[in-house]
């Protein structure tokens, strides 16, 4: 028999852990805000309180040469962090290079970060970094040229938490480097740059960083899978060799850390997941020859079911002005079928052996499993009119609550293209990142749309005012 204080010991600590009132490393627990662990429930994500969460949020780019968060030589991270925080936005897409573990694990003392002056240094050259790591040093004074490159990137996670809002590590390329293309080497994995197991590596063990942080609930595997451009037989681009890597991937996030979402994106540049949440053969899609053996990817088959979330982006580049019923329409097919929603009105009335029926609409087909799905980059230049492409994706994740991320929260980069301070368009941030680039459209649509996706469930509760003191206790 256990003594009388160990039980009573052990008996406080199952309730106090009930209560949330003890926080297990990584998660907050249901007691705390973030709620976290976060899970999946058919096609919704839940917090560790049961509640479904919607995300709303923006990308911070951080996989360019220097592979840090851009923006900090204009400003502190703490004003970029407040900024966002009070727009509404709960959740940020952090975009990272695999390059930046790799310069840990395979450093001259292995296992050893690089520091912010290096960082700058390598990917500025000596005479740009010098000079922007003095700005850098001037609007975050709290670091040095000596601060290792991973605290930064672990204060701002500490200064979102703070703030209210979720932090999901997205890993863009291996190379750091300007994202995307056919040719960059970044493309698909075994490409001249995606060497896998260093890509599972890092997924690893950024997956294993994320425990010291409750607000990162999430993680990618990978952005924009796509062709490779020369094809070479040593990169076999289809869904046959997706499945295989991305089961990989999941399980070496999950394996390394059991508590994080896995987001899952799909090819030609993540515009589609249309085989996967139907469950296809994938052998067939692939127009495999006759015999080969059928493939399978089943979530439901794998120990992290419950964390997998599904992701999709979506951009115009060319002027679209298909109705918004037919656009929804080509959301429902490659991928937002997993939400288990009504086929929008430009579905035909049921599958044809065509793709499009002769009255326009077209051929829908209901997904084989319920599984949240997030559209993670959408947007376009802020000095345009709202293109019509964004008006269609507002009114379609609003009506369905659909957790999104607009590209991006950025006002220029520290390089890119070989293109030192670029100035980025699409950004929500003026060049100096001092105010929004276009405040009447800021104001005018995307806090209306921010606004418009309440309640979500990541809304962090005010800290209550402490009592007032008492001169005399009766």
């Amino acid at each position: 028999m256990y003594p009388v204080k160990l039980v009573t010991l052990f008996l406080s600590v199952v309730w106090l852990l009930s209560l949330g009132a003890i926080t297990v490393r990584g998660v907050s627990g249901p007691g705390a805000w973030p709620y976290t662990p976060w899970s999946t429930n058919k096609a919704q994500v839940k917090n560790a309180r049961g509640e479904t969460v919607t995300i709303v949020g923006a990308n911070w780019p951080g996989a360019g040469e220097t592979m840090l968060p851009e923006g900090l030589q204009y400003s502190s991270a703490r004003s970029i962090v407040e900024r966002l925080a009070q727009a509404g936005f709960n959740f940020v897409r952090h975009t990272y290079a695999t390059q930046m573990i790799d310069e840990i694990e395979e450093g001259a003392v292995p296992g050893k970060d690089v520091t912010l002056a290096w960082a700058l240094k390598n990917g500025l050259g000596l005479a740009a970094g010098t000079n922007v790591l003095a700005q850098v040093l001037k609007n975050n004074p709290q670091w040095t040229a000596e601060t290792p490159r991973m605290k930064i990137w672990s204060d701002i996670a500490n200064l979102e938490r703070d703030n209210g809002i979720m932090m999901h590590l997205d890993n863009h390329v291996s190379k750091p480097m300007w994202c995307c293309s056919n040719t960059d080497g970044n493309a698909f994995f075994g490409d001249r740059y995606f060497d896998i197991a260093r890509w599972t590596r890092g997924l690893s063990k950024m997956a294993r960083w994320a425990i010291d942080h409750p607000n990162v609930a999430s993680m990618s595997l990978r952005n924009e899978l796509r062709p490779v451009e020369p094809a070479t037989a040593a990169v076999e681009y289809s869904w046959t060799a997706w499945a295989s890597n991305v089961t990989a991937g999941a399980n070496a996030i999950h394996t390394a850390n059991n508590n994080l979402l896995i987001t899952i994106s799909g090819l030609s540049y993540d515009l589609t997941l249309a085989p996967i949440t139907r469950e296809l053969d994938l052998s067939v899609v692939d127009q495999k020859k006759a015999g080969t053996p059928p493939v399978y990817f089943r979530i439901d088959d794998h120990a992290w079911h419950e964390k997998a979330v599904l992701e999709l982006h979506s951009y115009d580049h060319k002027g679209i002005t298909t109705p918004c019923d037919i656009i929804e329409a080509n959301l429902y097919n490659n991928g937002f079928n997993a939400l288990g929603i009504t086929p929008p009105l430009g579905c035909a009335s049921g599958p044809t052996s065509s793709t499009v029926d002769p009255t326009g609409k077209v051929a829908c087909y209901p997904a084989k499993r319920l599984t949240p799905v997030w559209l993670t980059e959408f947007g376009q230049k802020q000095t345009d009119p709202i293109l019509h492409l964004n008006t269609c994706l507002r009114d379609f994740t609003v009506k369905h609550k659909i957790g999104w991320a607009m590209w991006a929260a950025v006002g220029s980069y520290y390089t890119r293209q070989n293109t030192a301070d670029f100035d980025e368009t699409w950004g929500l941030f003026t060049h100096d990142w001092s105010a929004w680039r276009n405040q009447t459209t800021f104001t005018g649509w995307w806090m209306q749309f921010i606004q418009q996706m309440s309640p979500t469930n990541v809304e962090k509760p005010q800290a209550a005012s402490p009592p007032p003191k008492l001169s005399s206790v009766p």
